[in-house]
Order: structure tokens, then C-alpha cells, then sequence
């Protein structure tokens, strides 16, 4: 434990400072890059496990007949490329979703793609689902085992299609892909709520999500399917959504995506002023109190029925606590580690066993 709080001393009051003075996407990709290396050796991982990881038993968790090591996750649009799926386990992760993919490579939007809001503890994110595709992520995973479960966010292609058929037509392709790979993940993620793609999001309306998971029922998918929720629309939107989901194969449900209200009261006003002259949308705390509201409407209209992974704000055990009281099944985060550093996964989960 004093160990644990000496680093995160060292990473919030020595490393933060320097990289947060650097561009947020080079810092992002050096990270991942000696995370990649890091995974890549025995002695490496062990050592990274002994400084990082916290195990017990009470941690673990079935569900969807999936194994969780622990309920701490991280989310979709960190490891878009699978660099780090043999790391995040010594980190200490008890799960992870890579990408979100998409059938076709994207090189992201126009940058800067990343930046920092460290008044309202976020991230701006513009990243326009960047990804090198859905074949080069299947040979870079293919035949490998997992420590931990691994999961495949899925979405389209940032480009314009000329058809809602010709939208479905490549989602159903990248999943059908994944299903009849080599590759051993144990779920999916369908991102249906990515604020920074060409057409916006034409899957958060119902008819269009009704018409997309009809197509992808055909497919009988092998592994559970979760979704990927919006957390700006009203209730009656979003009760729509989840009724939709409720009529399907839909396993649970995901709360939720960046927030892109730049009426937001959760941001800094002096982050709004910068808001207003960038791209991108905001993670973070400003994600956290719509993302705990949706996790308890959720849990209170349709009982059991979804598996519910809270996801925005999480920056320590207590926030992790909160969420899971609320009624997430499962919790994931990224902003609040790169805030305050990789031993918080740790932390994390040495609270929620003392528990």
C-alpha cells in the first residue's frame, strides 16, 4: 500500500507535469508503445504485476458465462491499434475493450485528435474511430490467448455512405469477420454513440437501430453483443434505445460515450470558452453524473434484463463504488488513469475488496 501510494505521488507530481506540457496524442502513442513492449517479455509482465496488479476473490465475477478476474475495465478507444493486450492483465485490469474497429482502415480526423481540459478533469477526443481495419486488427490478435477477457468494439467506417443499407452492410461485415477469425475474444461492443464520425450517429435512433440489430441477429453471432449508449439525449430517447435493445439479442448495455453538450454544466467554464474553438467531444468527469443517472434508469426500468457497464468519471475506488451501487454490473475507465496514473487500477481494486 505505501508502495502504491509512492507512485501515484510520482506520477501526479512528477511525470504528469512533464507530459501534460506535451502534444496528448504523441504521449498516447509513446505510452502504448512501451506498453506493447512491456507485454512483450516474461520479466517485464511479472515486474509490471508486482508493482501494479491487485488480485482477490471477491473481485471475481461471471457473467454472460464470462470469468472476470476483477469488475475494472478499460474502455474502448485507448488500445485502438491491440498493442497492449498482453500488459493490461499486470497492469490490472480484470477485462478490455480494443478499438472501437471498423471494416475499412481510418486514419482519424484531422488533428490535433487528443487534447487535455485539466480543469474539469477530461480529455477532448476527436479521434473519429482511427483504426488500421478490421483484417489488420484479426492478424495482429488471431490464435493468441487472453489473461483477461478481451473485447471488440465495433462501428463504421468514418466515411459517407449512400444508404442505411450500405451503413449495415459494414457493420455486419467487420462483425462477421471477427465471428469466423481465429481471434479468442469474449465479447463485443457495438459503438453506436461516437460523436466525432462523419454521419454523427444514425444508429441512436431506434428505427435505425432496430433495422441494424435485425440484420445482425442473422449472423447468430457467437459471443454476447454490448451496447454502446449516447449519454446526452433525454429519457424518453434514450428509453427508446434500451426498449430496442430489449427486443434483441442485446446482452447489456454500456454507459455511455463521450458527452458533446457544450452546455455541459459538468465542464469548467473556462473549458467551455476552449470548447467552443476545438473539435471533439469531452470524457471524463463530465461524462460522470449523466453516466451514473443512466446506470440507475437503467437498472430500475429493466431489473436484470442487461448486464450494465458504467463507464465516465472514474478517477478512484470510491467513484468505481458509487457506479457499481448504482447498479453497474461492470465498471471501465480511461481519462482517471491518465490522470492519475496506471497503479489507480490497482487502487481501485484494493478498495472494492477491503469492501
Amino acid at each position: 500500500m505505501m508502495f502504491n501510494s509512492i507512485l501515484s505521488f510520482l506520477y501526479v507530481n512528477a511525470l504528469k507535469p512533464i507530459v501534460f506540457q506535451l502534444d496528448a496524442e504523441k504521449v498516447h502513442d509513446s505510452f502504448t508503445d512501451m506498453g506493447e513492449w512491456l507485454g512483450s517479455y516474461t520479466f517485464t509482465r511479472n515486474l509490471t504485476e508486482m508493482l501494479l496488479q491487485y488480485r482477490h476473490i471477491s473481485l471475481e465475477r461471471t457473467l454472460c458465462g464470462i470469468h472476470f478476474p476483477n469488475p475494472v475495465g478499460l474502455s474502448a478507444g485507448f488500445d485502438y491499434e491491440a498493442k497492449l493486450t498482453n500488459i493490461l492483465p499486470s497492469v490490472g485490469f480484470g477485462f478490455a475493450t480494443i478499438g472501437t474497429v471498423t471494416l475499412e482502415p481510418y486514419q482519424g480526423n484531422q488533428p490535433p485528435r487528443l487534447g487535455r481540459f485539466p480543469k474539469s478533469r477530461a480529455l477532448l477526443v476527436n479521434k473519429g474511430f482511427k483504426t488500421i481495419g478490421a483484417k489488420a486488427i484479426i492478424r495482429k490478435l488471431e490464435n493468441r490467448t487472453f489473461e483477461i477477457p478481451i473485447g471488440i468494439s465495433i462501428g463504421n467506417t468514418n466515411t459517407v455512405f449512400s444508404s442505411l443499407a450500405a451503413r449495415i452492410e459494414d457493420i455486419t461485415q467487420t462483425f462477421q469477420l471477427f465471428d469466423e477469425s481465429g481471434v479468442l475474444h469474449s465479447y463485443y461492443e457495438l459503438n453506436i454513440s461516437c460523436p466525432n464520425t462523419a454521419e454523427d450517429q444514425p444508429f441512436s435512433h431506434p428505427k435505425n437501430l432496430q433495422t441494424l440489430l435485425q440484420s445482425l441477429q442473422k449472423l447468430h453471432v457467437s459471443r454476447p453483443v454490448f451496447l454502446k449508449m449516447p449519454i446526452d439525449f433525454s429519457e424518453k430517447e434514450t428509453l427508446a434505445l434500451l426498449r430496442t435493445a430489449d427486443k434483441s439479442f442485446v446482452a447489456g448495455v454500456i454507459f455511455g460515450n463521450l458527452t458533446k453538450d457544450k452546455n455541459n454544466p459538468d465542464v469548467h467554464p473556462d473549458d467551455k470558452i476552449l470548447w467552443q474553438q476545438r473539435h471533439g467531444n469531452l470524457s471524463g468527469k463530465p461524462t460522470w453524473n449523466r453516466s451514473n443517472h443512466w446506470i440507475k434508469f437503467t437498472r430500475h426500468h429493466f431489473h436484470k434484463r442487461f448486464v450494465i457497464i458504467g463507464t465516465g468519471g472514474i478517477f478512484s475506488g470510491e467513484d468505481a463504488t458509487i457506479k457499481l451501487k448504482l447498479g453497474a454490473d461492470l465498471v471501465q475507465l480511461i481519462t482517471g488513469m491518465v490522470y492519475n496514473g496506471p497503479q489507480m487500477i490497482g487502487e481501485i481494486n484494493r478498495y472494492l475488496a477491503h469492501l
